[in-house]
């Protein structure tokens, strides 16, 4: 079945850039388009505007009309709604930094005119159709769930919500059986759908409620505890926000509900989530696709350059002409291959493939490296390069292949883009926040404060595509995901005329202990509060040779418990949250930290928890704030374990078969 034309409105007052847009986008794609022109901005804005016109599918935006500019024309299409009623792509011949502008005015995208393509202007109308189409879900969605929240406000401000008062009925051990509704208010049926309740019991108007129903209405009735919760009553099909509390005596067993049915707020929020997953779902399979082509393009690639070398390097050699050709093709050929490992680095890294080492350390040793590598590159261009040396050493805690790699490519711009005979100076810096900044300063032309806005895009190259520097735009790119992705984070300093100091940041980490020093125990405390892990430090100090390792969550805690096996593990935890029994069971699964004694540090943990926590297997269970002498005597026990556990396995060893 054919697609159906998409309605392109060109406002141009030029007629050849008008026939030239339209051969562009018939040439571009397979897409079937209708076109309709106007050469004021006024018109154009009456055209999309008008609602007995045919409706626009997207509008390509000249940015200087006569009568109007590309920012006035987007200010009157977004007048009524704060956006245009169709996407809008803006043509432009001016500065590239302008397109921020422009995208902040409402535009969805901008291309030049002197640089625009079949291709591009193809893809940048379809990406301006398909962004528009879900930015226009996403606000109908917001809105939906705006309107539900004013109307759960404007209910609750009005005391319109549901109230009744019950009677809790109770079998001889005290467990709520069922409950008999003594009053309800107006609203309630309307909230509820049920009417003539009072006298009737729960069970005879909803026959299978769920039991967590009068177990939370009993509590309130016995504790006098009141309780708030957010539920979804399977026989009425329908959510509700409740809130429950004790009426008068103990004895008297009356609660009190105020209720509101949320049921068409969950759903929207349910119909979000999905839109979320499966937005999540379209670009994981959009980073499926580019790594998946980028394999397929690199292969037929490498063909086409090897057999170009052997024709370069064939008897009889090639004719001048022919080696002009060769050379072209093989220049052509490195430069895409280097494209298509690029993307396929950047798609990697963006959809999660790309895993990262954390390793103490030290910087010298790839400070070292890098000059070694880039300092051919340096006197091939005249450049001069300096390194500094940190003193005293720095150690960064990160991924020494990446950190390298990061490094090459601010260097390799460094000497890229100095003038003759310019000079490139790296040295390092510890930050008053405890992270290791490493500099590269050049002597090139300077960025000004809008090209700096634009760094870090991809294949965004600040004007010089046209210039004899080869490049893809994607470098700084894959720098910044991975400096991200190691904690850190990079930026720039820039003046005009004068040059550029490119820098990134990484989280110091203390040297490497001598192993003739090593300590005689080593405790892993996983905890994310920082005033609970200094208060512990101070215990822990207690023992001259321990080693007290930290980790700030679970998945890290786990992480480091099977790289540095250490004798006891400690676990912040804080009931009823899972997460300490999940990492518990977790480390039990695991051969290599079965064996560790694990004990918990319960905030706020009643003598039920601790019970609880014993029982699953917990080796001790030590509430907050700790008692010194009880921790002591844990953190003693817990050595004798492991001690213990490890002779016996070094007598397996060594018994004989």
């Amino acid at each position: 079945m054919p697609r159906p034309h998409w309605h392109i409105l060109l406002i141009e007052d030029n007629p050849e850039d008008c026939a030239d847009l339209r051969q562009m986008l018939l040439r571009g794609g397979s897409r079937r388009y209708a076109f309709s022109e106007a050469r004021l901005g006024a018109e154009g804005v009456r055209k999309v505007l008008d609602p007995q016109a045919p409706p626009v599918d997207c509008v390509l935006l000249d940015y200087d009309l006569p009568d109007m500019n590309a920012h006035e024309v987007l200010a009157a299409l977004c007048r009524e709604s704060g956006m245009p009623p169709c996407p809008v792509v803006v043509v432009t011949g001016a500065a590239v930094e302008e397109g921020v502008h422009l995208l902040g005015a409402g535009a969805q995208d901008y291309i030049g005119k002197r640089w625009t393509s079949p291709d591009s202007l193809t893809r940048a109308v379809e990406n301006a159709i398909e962004r528009f189409a879900l930015l226009t879900e996403r606000r109908r969605a917001q809105e939906i769930l705006r309107t539900s929240e004013e109307r759960y406000r404007a209910l609750f401000n009005s005391i319109d919500a549901g109230y009744a008062v019950i009677e809790m009925m109770f079998d001889d051990q005290g467990v709520a059986i069922d409950a008999r509704y003594l009053q309800v208010n107006a609203a309630f049926s309307q909230q509820s759908g049920m009417g003539d309740v009072e006298g009737r019991t729960v069970l005879s108007l909803v026959p299978h409620l769920e039991p967590q129903w009068l177990e939370s209405y009993g509590s309130v009735a016995l504790t006098g505890v009141p309780v708030r919760f957010q539920r979804h009553l399977e026989g009425l099909q329908r959510w509700f926000d409740v809130y429950a509390f004790r009426l008068g005596a103990p004895q008297a067993r009356q609660v009190a509900v105020l209720f509101y049915d949320i049921t068409e707020r969950k759903q929207v929020e349910q119909a979000l989530i999905a839109a979320n997953a499966e937005a999540e779902k379209a670009n994981r399979a959009k980073s499926d696709f580019l790594l998946s082509m980028s394999h397929e393009l690199r292969s037929p690639l490498s063909a086409m350059l090897g057999f170009t070398q052997l024709i370069e390097a064939g008897l009889p050699p090639p004719t001048p002409a022919q080696q002009d050709c060769v050379e072209q093709i093989l220049r052509a050929g490195w430069y895409l291959l280097g494209l298509i490992n690029e993307i396929l680095e950047l798609t990697s890294i963006e959809s999660g493939k790309t895993a990262l080492s954390s390793l103490a350390m030290p910087l010298q040793e790839v400070l070292d490296d890098c000059q070694t590598l880039m300092e051919p590159q340096a006197q091939g261009s005249g450049i001069r390069i300096t390194f500094s040396r940190p003193d005293p050493p720095c150690f960064v805690q990160a991924d020494p292949v990446r950190t390298k790699q990061v490094l090459i490519n601010l260097l390799t711009n460094a000497i890229k883009y100095n003038r003759h005979a310019g000079q490139v100076t790296v040295h390092c810096t510890v930050t008053p926040e405890q992270r290791v900044r490493v500099s590269v300063e050049d002597t090139g032309p300077g960025l000004s404060a809008a090209q700096i806005a634009q760094l870090f895009q991809p294949f965004n190259r600040l004007g010089k595509e046209s210039g004899t520097e080869p490049g893809t735009g994607i470098g700084l790119v894959i720098c910044k995901r991975l400096v991200e992705m190691m904690g850190g984070c990079i930026g720039v300093d820039s003046t005009p005329g004068v040059g550029s100091c490119f820098w990134f940041e990484l989280d110091a980490a203390a040297p490497p202990v001598d192993d003739r020093l090593a300590p005689e125990h080593t405790v892993l405390y996983v905890d994310e509060d920082p005033g609970r892990v200094r208060r512990l430090e101070d215990l822990v100090a207690r023992w001259p040779s321990a080693c007290l390792l930290r980790a700030g969550d679970i998945q890290a805690g786990i992480k480091m418990a099977r790289s540095a096996r250490p004798d006891v593990i400690l676990i912040g935890v804080r009931p009823p949250d899972p997460g300490g029994l999940q990492a518990l069971k977790l480390l039990a699964r695991d051969p290599i930290t079965a064996p560790i004694p694990v004990i918990a540090l319960g905030a706020d943990a009643m003598p039920s928890d601790v019970e609880a926590g014993l029982a699953a297997g917990y080796f001790g269970f030590l509430t907050q704030p700790l008692q010194s002498d009880a921790f002591v005597d844990a953190l003693d026990l817990a050595f004798q374990r492991t001690h213990a556990v490890g002779r016996r396995a070094t007598a397996l060893e060594s018994a004989p078969c």
